[in-house]
């Protein structure tokens, strides 16, 4: 096993997370309005994606640690995929499908049969954000896995991530550390058998990420979909998932009078996400005020926070997910929140159209430590797709 990661390394891997700067742009070009004017009534509102996350030049040699093996080469003895042909959600599922027959066979007869399922298993819906400690998980964990196993491991976790939702990845198992946790009690699981024609999955999961991916046909599925970050800020004063927190709160205090009213639907906030780990969500109370209500400054703060999850999803399954909400209409989208609207104090907020549903929750550790999950309400876990 590789040394324990330094806190250099590990502030070095958050700056690379910290991406509000980037985000930022989402809404930079909207024209302010007074919360009170009356919104436009564009014909095709659309969500814009934000600007791609720049290649950082490096400004130091890396350090080993359990994360590194992400960014490292791979190991000799690794077969280099081909590269994948026909459409991009294809493409897609060629790499992920590679990736994790290759990581599945440089696995021994234990290590391979603690991670493999069936997909029809009811394994591949059972899944949490607390620590494995407190919610027992089933899989490979990173800490039983050789060096050339984990590079696979990343390799494949890679393969479903944008370069943004990348770093954020390594920048929530990085706060671990923090925790006095253990970086790399992160366990990968397969469901099915990858890149065949037969529907398949694959689930990365441990303390504050939860990624699950489904694959039926050329069709393919990524939530549901946890992002989760405690301390919400560190000593060193960088944060794992900036905008995603301080885009919402951007919106509320533009927000006055009857508008801001209807927003805060109690002055309390919530304690936790109300869908929790549900194998399967329906659409919650419909409180808080509409897109449609919104000035045009205000929609451009709430496309940013869609646009914000959405930034860690290659564009094949961003595309599909953006497709399908603006298909359904922007102006029913709900923002809601509760609880104080003050940096650094507990709150709580849902933005809910009616295809998606993305509750945060900052209530925990006096408004210190993040839970936020995007679910589909026909597509989690393939749902739909798979029948």
């Amino acid at each position: 096993m590789t040394s324990p990661m330094t806190r250099r390394t590990m502030v070095r891997l958050l700056a690379l997370g910290s991406l509000g700067g980037v985000l930022a742009a989402c809404s930079s070009t909207t024209t302010p309005v007074s919360p009170t004017s009356a919104p436009p009534t564009p014909a095709a509102p659309t969500i814009v994606p934000p600007t791609a996350l720049p290649a950082p030049a490096p400004t130091q040699a890396p350090t080993a640690s359990p994360l590194a093996a992400a960014t490292s080469a791979p190991a000799a003895t690794a077969t280099q995929p081909a590269i994948p042909t026909g459409s991009p959600a294809s493409q897609l599922n060629q790499q992920m499908g590679q990736a994790a027959t290759q990581w599945l066979g440089a696995l021994d007869g234990e290590r391979r049969a603690k991670a493999s399922y069936r997909f029809t298993d009811a394994e591949r819906v059972r899944w949490h954000w607390t620590t494995p400690g407190g919610f027992p998980r089933n899989g490979l964990p990173l800490t039983e896995m050789n060096q050339s196993q984990r590079d696979l491991a990343f390799a494949l976790l890679r393969s479903s991530l944008t370069d943004i939702g990348y770093q954020k990845a390594l920048a929530i198992m990085a706060l671990q550390r923090e925790l006095g946790n253990d970086t790399e009690l992160y366990y990968v699981t397969v469901f099915g058998n990858p890149g065949g024609t037969e529907p398949w999955s694959w689930r990365w999961e441990g303390h504050h990420y939860s990624r699950h991916m489904t694959v039926v046909g050329e069709s393919i599925t990524a939530t549901p979909f946890f992002l989760g970050a405690w301390p919400e800020t560190t000593d060193a004063g960088l944060r794992a998932m900036p905008r995603e927190q301080d885009a919402a709160r951007e919106l509320i205090n533009s927000l006055t009078g009857p508008a801001r009213d209807q927003a805060i639907f109690q002055t309390n906030t919530l304690t936790q996400h109300i869908t929790q780990n549900q194998p399967q969500v329906n659409p919650l109370d419909p409180i808080g005020i509409a897109y449609a209500e919104l000035g045009a400054s205000q929609q451009g703060l709430l496309n940013e926070i869609i646009a914000t999850y959405l930034s860690n999803q290659p564009e094949p399954i961003a595309a599909s997910l953006r497709g399908r909400i603006q298909a359904a209409g922007l102006e029913p989208i709900r923002f809601g929140w509760a609880g104080q609207i003050e940096p650094g104090r507990p709150h709580y907020y849902r933005v809910q159209g009616p295809t998606f549903l993305l509750e945060f929750d900052n209530s925990r550790n006096r408004g210190t430590h993040i839970h936020s999950v995007w679910r589909d309400f026909s597509e989690d876990f393939g749902r739909k797709l798979a029948g």
